[in-house]
């Protein structure tokens, strides 16, 4: 989907309010310090402003807008420079190439599920469709994880209870997944509607839900190297033992309530 330019927003903040939270815990004022500090988130603004205007000047598709600011990481599962890399350079460079590969063609300016949709089962299109649903999948993961996560909602709780005996239990069930898939891929957690269940489903490489028409995506989890090879090396089981402690319940609340009709929520988000 065509992401506004006025929604292109990463990591800003107010200078007044990094100058009170540091004076408040240090104690100290002097213009030294202002001025070390005001430097410091200068430069990182100037990145972020950078980087957002080179990719709005590129084509259709944008990066999505992040919940958290990158810089600080999304503790305890992803370092800063680990989503400065993950975000800022893999996922931007399947948006780069998506857009070069649909510029001029008739394919510019379809929405992405429907791109993703068109292009999946033609052998001509098969760099479209890797592109396009990475771009989706890696969309998809950054709305799914927040700083330090939040408490699963109680009515999603009890469903997932329902079914698995536990929270506990499915959340183990889901990192066992992960931990399973052979090279790439993604593992994703979708409620699927023919079948009235949750389901737990594993891709390889830029695999992705939205190829079957059943499935609406709750959750999901980015097993790439390059999602966690800089905080983890090759340590893939421990990275994924943190995945849980940055999930946002709530994001998958919201389409487990529209896949069931409960509530509606717009689904586009990319």
């Amino acid at each position: 989907m065509h992401t506004p330019k006025a929604d292109i927003q990463m990591g800003r903040f107010n200078f007044m309010d990094q100058y009170n939270e540091f004076r408040n815990r240090s104690g100290r004022v002097p213009d030294y310090y202002v001025e070390k500090y005001r430097k410091t988130y200068w430069r990182v603004d100037e990145y972020i402003r950078r980087s957002e205007n080179y990719i709005q000047s590129q084509g259709f598709f944008y990066l999505p807008t992040l919940e958290f600011p990158w810089y600080k990481g999304c503790m305890p599962l992803m370092s800063s420079y680990q989503i400065r890399v993950h975000y800022g350079r893999h996922h931007r460079t399947y948006v780069e190439k998506l857009n070069q590969l649909i510029e001029g063609t008739p394919l510019y300016g379809m929405q992405l599920d429907a791109l993703i949709a068109k292009s999946a089962d033609d052998s001509q299109l098969k760099g479209v469709y890797n592109n396009a649903a990475q771009h989706y999948n890696h969309s998809f993961f950054w709305k799914c994880i927040q700083p330090y996560g939040s408490n699963i909602p109680p009515d999603l709780s009890a469903a997932v209870s329902a079914q698995y005996g536990s929270v506990e239990k499915f959340e183990k069930q889901f990192i066992t997944a992960a931990q399973n898939l052979f090279g790439s891929g993604w593992v994703y957690w979708v409620y699927d509607k023919k079948a009235g269940a949750f389901d737990i489903v594993s891709y390889g490489n830029a695999g992705c839900p939205l190829t079957n028409y059943e499935y609406t995506p709750l959750l999901c989890v980015d097993v790439w190297e390059h999602a966690y090879y800089i905080d983890y090396e090759n340590k893939r089981p421990e990275y994924l033992s943190k995945y849980f402690d940055v999930v946002d319940w709530h994001w998958a609340e919201r389409h487990w309530k529209r896949a069931t009709d409960q509530e509606y929520h717009e689904m586009k988000f990319w």
